[in-house]
């Protein structure tokens, strides 16, 4: 588990010489596109699916970061706080864990 300094330090990174709420979502967004490695596998309300990335247009500060998903070899939008992802890489968990970090202050 990675702890709250932690967690503080790379919402610190993300939203640095940001003003206002769609600034800082920008900055999310473009900080998890960096360094998140895509594709990932994940759960979805009980179903495995195939993460292929963040979708930014359909995205924004009030619906949250929207991932594109494959499931049964068709594509969908996801909220990427409902993804339970499988085993990702050290970078990539920290990031994902600090999105849904910063969801649960909210």
């Amino acid at each position: 588990m990675i702890d709250e300094a932690r967690m503080q330090e790379l919402y610190d990174e993300a939203i640095i010489d940001c003003y206002g709420e769609e600034e800082e979502f920008a900055g999310l967004m473009a900080c998890l596109g960096d360094n998140v490695t895509f594709p990932l596998m994940a759960t979805l309300a009980g179903t495995k699916v195939e993460v292929l990335g963040l979708d930014e247009a359909a995205s924004n500060p009030y619906r949250g970061i929207r991932a594109k998903i494959r499931r049964d070899g068709k594509e969908y939008l996801a909220s990427l706080a409902d993804l339970i992802f499988d085993n990702p890489d050290e970078t990539s968990a920290e990031w994902l864990a600090m999105y849904k970090w910063i969801g649960d202050r909210r």
